[in-house]
């Protein structure tokens, strides 16, 4: 069974190149949180989980001894064999592995990442178990993911447009969601900050491949959104909506 919907690979080999040349997902102050809660070191074995262009699993390989990419699009992991080559990156592999279950021995590496991935994700606490599986005893786990809001009605709202924008998002979790999760896969939270990420929303919006018709459709129905939506999620400038807001869940947990 996949831990994502049927289609998840197919969309994402799509837009492989867009997320490539993204500057929200290349680079950033969360990218530089995350790789200072991994902490990656000369003697680490690490995998990056929904790799998708490599990343963050760069920046790992960089400092680690060895590091894995793993996803589940074929087009994605040809864009990150490709950008590891151009950054002579010798010591990363790229791997075709599902989040629910990954093709790696019990207690067998000291790091796994996963960014802004597991919202696609069907069985959240699945992943977290797997994760658990194949750490050795005090590995560390880093994750970074959209952070669903604690207000309902907020929530109700982003998740709808999520869905609306990539119908191969899932759902968003809360804080207290991912951290019953963790606990119950036997992760222990040592490190954690939520960050605020401000996204250009036209760039958004079309990074998934969606048409004219509905990008507009889209735009119409958040500019006519209640003004507490406006004020908590989207820099508005006029009629125009400049930047959408949302909230990362950065976090290191360890096994014990």
């Amino acid at each position: 069974m996949s831990d994502r919907p049927p289609d998840t690979a197919t969309q994402f080999s799509r837009q492989a190149e867009a997320y490539a040349a993204s500057p929200s997902h290349a680079r950033g102050a969360d990218l530089d949180i995350v790789v200072d809660f991994a902490a990656p070191g000369p003697a680490d074995l690490c995998l990056d989980i929904a790799c998708g262009p490599g990343h963050t699993a760069f920046r790992l390989a960089a400092r680690a001894r060895q590091v894995v990419a793993a996803d589940i699009a074929p087009g994605m992991l040809a864009a990150a064999r490709r950008l590891a080559a151009e950054r002579g990156l010798d010591n990363l592999a790229v791997l075709s592995a599902d989040a629910g279950a990954l093709p790696f021995a019990d207690d067998s590496l000291d790091l796994v990442t996963c960014r802004i991935a597991p919202h696609h994700f069907r069985d959240v606490p699945r992943f977290l178990r797997e994760t658990a599986r194949i750490l050795k005893p005090q590995g560390r786990f880093v994750l970074e993911d959209s952070l669903a809001p604690d207000d309902a009605a907020l929530a109700a709202f982003l998740h709808a447009l999520e869905r609306r924008r990539d119908p191969t998002h899932v759902r968003s979790l809360t804080h207290d969601e991912w951290l019953r999760g963790l606990a119950a896969a036997g992760l222990a939270v040592t490190r954690e900050t939520v960050y605020r990420k401000q996204h250009d929303f036209d760039l958004w919006l079309r990074r998934t491949g969606l048409g004219e018709t509905e990008v507009a459709a889209i735009g119409e129905a958040v500019r006519e959104a209640p003004p507490a939506v406006h004020d908590a999620l989207f820099e508005m400038r006029d009629a125009q909506i400049v930047a959408l807001h949302d909230c990362k869940i950065i976090l290191r947990a360890e096994r014990a």
